[in-house]
């Protein structure tokens, strides 16, 4: 018999260190956890800044965004106690694709930029619909027109039309 917890010889099911658990992705999820709190707390901000109803019993524009940030603060800071107590909640081990990455940003701020002149709602189906295109899979073109007419429905039809919010 040997004193291994795990019959199995090099399993990850025993902890190396006796009884602590290796946290490869803390970094990582430290940092996902921090900007993830400074979003939500940048999207409070803004908005209180939108009116508050005209009259009693209405929401008023900025309370679906405020519900959205306040839940996205306690999400996240959910997430960042659970890094702190040392849980390993994935991350990426190779090497991060830049060249995507920076892609994806870019395309972020061209329909950020974009949807005052074009539409909000032809900016964001576009978008997405690009944005499938840097990801690998199957029928690649066909999974671009879906996504971004998808999302240019729900754009379009569900805010604009639906509720009636002004779209720029």
């Amino acid at each position: 018999m040997t004193n291994r917890t795990s019959a199995v010889p090099d399993s990850t099911l025993s902890s190396p260190r006796g009884g602590e658990v290796p946290r490869q992705h803390f970094w990582q999820n430290l940092v996902v956890a921090c900007v993830s709190l400074a979003w939500s707390g940048g999207f409070l901000f803004m908005s209180l800044a939108l009116p508050a109803g005209h009259s009693r019993g209405d929401v008023g524009p900025g309370s679906l965004p405020m519900q959205v940030s306040i839940f996205g603060l306690v999400v996240s800071a959910v997430y960042l106690v659970q890094v702190l107590r040392g849980s390993d909640l994935g991350g990426s081990s190779d090497k991060i694709d830049v060249a995507r990455v920076a892609g994806l940003l870019g395309l972020f701020v061209a329909v950020v930029l974009g949807a005052n002149w074009v539409g909000l709602a032809i900016c964001l189906g576009v978008g997405t619909g690009v944005a499938t295109l840097l990801f690998p899979g199957e029928k690649p073109l066909l999974r671009a027109v879906a996504t971004g007419f998808s999302f240019w429905l729900i754009a379009w039809g569900l805010f604009g039309k639906l509720l009636d919010l002004p779209l720029p």
